[in-house]
C-alpha cells in the first residue's frame, strides 16, 4: 500500500529495466505494477506491510545487506536486483527454515498440488526455488493442533507459517480484533481472544483471514479437496443475502458453486459476512424441478402444460386473487410479477413477503467505504450487526480510525460498545398484534436527542448518517435539516426491497381468496402466510410454503438469476448468473409470461424491460 496519495513521478531501475513509479510506492509496488514478480509470503496487497517473512528481499545499490521490498520505499535514481545469487540464496535458506518448523506434510494438505496447480504460496515457493528435501528436519515430534470448532473453516497450525496476514485481515479490514499470537519463539502460534478455542471466541466467521492465508493451514470445510484453483471458474457477481448487494468472486467447477470469495474491487473491499460467503454453499432442502400438483391431499409431479392449465383455470373462479413476492427477486422479475397481478389478475392486492425500506430522499448518498473515512457515524435505528453485517464491519473500522460513533435505539444493539454517544428512541405508536401491524410502530428521538445529533454532524468533516424506517416524520425531518456535507445510508431490509419500492412493492398484508407467492429461493421464517382458498407457489425448494399449496411451479436459485437489484447505496447493480439452471427450468418472468398467455392476456417483455428500467 502506497505510503502517500501523491503522483510524483520518480526514475528507477529493476534488473536493468528503467522505469517510472510512483512516489510513496514500496519496490514491491513499483515492481508489481512494472509486471515484475518478487516473490513474498507475509505480504498481501490488501494488507499493511510488515516485512517479516524475508522471501521478497532484493538488493538495492548503495544499501547494506538485502532489504525486504514490501516495506523498502523507492527514491529517485533507485537501482533494484530482485533475481541474484545473494537473494536466491536467502530466499532457499528462509523456505528451509519454514518448512522445518512445522509439520508441512503436503500429501494431506487440501492446498497442496504439483507445481502447476498448488494452492500453498509455500510450496509453488518450493518448487520454484528446487527444493527436494529437507536442510533441517520437521519436528514431527510436536504435536500442532487441529482447531475445528468453527463450523465453516478450519484451523491447522501445524501448516501455518505464522505470516500474521490472517490477524491483519482481522484487525484493520474486518475490524474485529480477534486474532493475535499466543507463546514466543519456536512455540508461537495464532490464537483467538484470550486463546480460547475458535469457536468459542469472538470470532464472527466472516472469513476474510482465510480469504488471505498463503497456505492450507486455514481450510473451507465444504470446499475443501472439492478443486485446485487452476480447475475453478471465477466469475464476479453480487451477493444476494441482504441489502448491502456486496460485489462476490463465485468460484464454480462442474456447474457446482464450490465456494464465494468477497471481491476486492467492489466498495464491500473484499468483506463478506458469514451468510454471503458460507451459508450460500451450505446444504438446502430438496431442489424443485417439475411443477406439483395436489391430488388425494399429496403432491405429486405434472407436466408444466398440465399445471398452467389447471392454475388458469382456478384463478378464474376465484372473485379475489392477492400476489406475495421475495424481495430476493431482481427488478426485471418483480415488475414482471407485479404487471402480471395488476392487469392479469386485475388485482391491487400485491405485495413483498418482507422487507422495509426508509425514506430514500434525505440528502447526498453514502458509499460503503465513507464509513471507513468518516470521522462521525450516526446510527438510528436498526442493527447492522444483525441485518446489514459488513455495514457494521465497517462502521467497526471507522471506529478504529477515529470515528465518533452516535447510536440511537430503543433497545440494545451490536454496537453499543463501540458508541461513544448513546441515545434513546421513544416508541410512540399504538399497542401491535400482527407482523404487519408492527410495522407501523413509530419512534421518535427527543429534541434535545436530535440537538445532539446536529452539533456532532456540524463538528465533523465527514459525518454519515445511517437510519432505518419507522422513525417519526419529525426526526426525518430533522434528518433531511442537517447540513449539505452529510452523507446518508438508508438500513434497507431485504436485498431488493430498494427496488421493488422504486416499483411501488412494499411489504404489506394482502388479502384475496387466492394466493399466488412467488418466493424463488426464499424459505420461510415463520411468519403465517394470509388466508386463502386456492394457493399457487413458485419456488426453489420443498417448503412449508409449497407443502401448504395447491400448486408448485419451480424457480431459479440466485446464482442462476439474471437481471438487476438495487442496493442500499441506491447502486442499480447487474446479477450475473454463475451457474446453469437445471434442463426445463426457465427464469421466473418466463414463467408469468407464459401462465398470463394461459390466462387469455399477453405480457409483453419489452414492456416489462421498460419498466425494470426505470428503476
Amino acid at each position: 500500500m502506497s505510503a502517500t496519495a501523491t503522483t510524483t513521478t520518480v526514475n528507477i531501475t529493476i534488473n536493468g529495466k528503467a522505469l517510472q513509479a510512483q512516489s510513496g510506492q514500496t519496490v514491491m509496488e513499483a515492481a508489481s505494477a512494472a509486471g515484475i514478480d518478487i516473490p513474498a509470503l507475509c505480504n498481501d496487497p490488501h494488507l499493511r506491510p510488515e516485512g517479516g517473512c524475508r522471501m521478497c528481499v532484493v538488493e538495492i545499490d548503495k544499501q547494506r545487506g538485502l532489504q525486504p521490498a514490501c516495506t523498502f520505499p523507492i527514491f529517485e535514481g533507485m537501482v533494484v536486483r530482485t533475481e541474484t545469487e545473494k537473494t536466491t540464496a536467502s530466499r532457499k535458506q528462509t523456505l528451509q527454515m519454514l518448512f522445518s518448523e512445522r509439520n508441512h506434510y503436503c500429501m494431506f494438505c487440501p492446498a497442496s498440488g504439483s507445481e502447476q496447480t498448488t494452492d500453498c504460496e509455500l510450496q509453488r515457493l518450493g518448487y520454484r526455488y528446487g527444493l527436494t528435501h529437507w536442510q533441517y528436519t520437521p519436528k514431527y515430534a510436536n504435536d500442532w493442533a487441529v482447531d475445528a470448532t468453527r463450523p465453516y473453516f478450519v484451523m491447522d497450525h501445524s501448516r501455518c507459517i505464522l505470516c500474521r496476514r490472517c490477524v491483519r485481515a482481522c484487525n484493520t479490514i474486518a475490524a474485529n480484533h480477534t486474532l493475535g499470537l499466543a507463546q514466543r519463539g519456536a512455540q508461537s502460534r495464532i490464537c483467538a481472544d484470550d486463546d480460547v478455542q475458535f469457536g468459542a471466541s469472538t470470532c464472527v466467521s466472516c472469513g476474510t483471514c482465510l480469504q488471505v492465508c498463503p497456505t492450507g493451514a486455514l481450510a473451507d470445510r465444504r470446499g475443501a479437496y472439492m478443486a485446485h484453483e487452476t480447475e475453478l471458474t471465477r466469475t464476479s457477481a453480487v451477493c444476494m443475502g441482504c441489502a448491502v448487494g456486496c460485489g462476490i468472486e463465485a468460484l464454480t467447477r462442474d456447474n457446482q458453486l464450490i465456494r464465494v470469495e468477497g471481491s476486492w474491487k467492489t466498495t464491500n473491499g473484499g468483506l463478506l459476512c458469514a451468510t454471503g460467503r458460507f451459508d450460500v454453499v451450505e446444504p438446502k432442502p430438496q431442489r424443485i424441478l417439475t411443477p406439483l400438483v395436489r391430488q388425494d391431499g399429496r403432491m405429486v409431479e405434472i407436466t408444466a402444460e398440465k399445471a398452467m392449465t389447471h392454475i388458469a383455470q382456478r384463478l378464474r373462479q376465484l372473485n379475489s386473487v392477492a400476489g406475495l413476492a421475495s424481495p430476493r427477486l431482481t427488478n426485471e422479475t418483480l415488475a414482471a410479477f407485479q404487471c402480471f397481478c395488476h392487469e392479469v389478475l386485475e388485482t391491487n392486492e400485491v405485495g413483498l413477503l418482507y422487507g422495509e425500506v426508509p425514506p430514500l430522499d434525505l440528502g447526498k448518498p453514502a458509499v460503503l467505504q465513507d464509513l471507513v473515512t468518516a470521522d462521525c457515524i450516526v446510527v438510528i435505528g436498526g442493527d447492522p450487526l444483525e441485518r446489514q453485517k459488513v455495514l457494521g464491519f465497517l462502521i467497526k473500522r471507522g471506529s478504529d480510525n477515529g470515528a465518533k460513533v452516535i447510536v440511537v435505539n430503543d433497545r440494545g444493539t451490536g454496537l453499543d460498545r463501540y458508541a461513544h454517544t448513546r441515545l434513546d428512541l421513544q416508541d410512540i405508536s399504538h399497542a401491535a398484534e400482527s407482523p404487519f401491524e408492527r410495522l407501523r410502530r413509530t419512534y421518535h428521538l427527543r429534541v434535545s436527542g436530535v440537538t445532539q445529533l446536529k452539533a456532532a454532524c456540524e463538528a465533523a468533516q465527514r459525518p454519515i448518517v445511517l437510519y432505518s424506517t419507522r422513525m417519526s416524520t419529525t426526526v426525518y425531518a430533522a434528518l433531511r435539516a442537517l447540513q449539505p456535507k452529510v452523507k446518508f445510508l438508508p438500513l434497507v431490509e431485504g436485498t431488493n426491497a430498494a427496488g421493488a419500492a422504486k416499483l411501488g412493492m412494499t411489504a404489506r398484508p394482502v388479502s384475496g381468496q387466492g394466493l399466488y407467492l412467488l418466493a424463488g429461493d426464499d424459505l420461510p421464517d415463520g411468519t403465517p402466510l394470509p388466508a386463502h382458498q386456492f394457493m399457487v407457489v413458485q419456488a426453489a425448494y420443498r417448503s412449508a410454503w409449497t407443502e401448504a399449496a395447491d400448486v408448485v411451479l419451480p424457480s431459479l436459485t440466485w446464482p442462476e438469476r439474471k437481471g438487476h437489484v438495487v442496493n442500499l447505496e441506491e447502486r442499480n447493480i447487474p446479477v450475473v448468473p454463475v451457474l446453469t439452471p437445471p434442463k426445463g427450468l426457465q427464469a421466473d418472468w418466463e414463467t408469468l409470461l407464459a401462465l398470463s398467455v394461459r390466462m387469455g392476456y399477453t405480457l409483453s417483455y419489452q414492456e416489462i424491460t421498460e419498466i425494470s428500467m426505470t428503476v
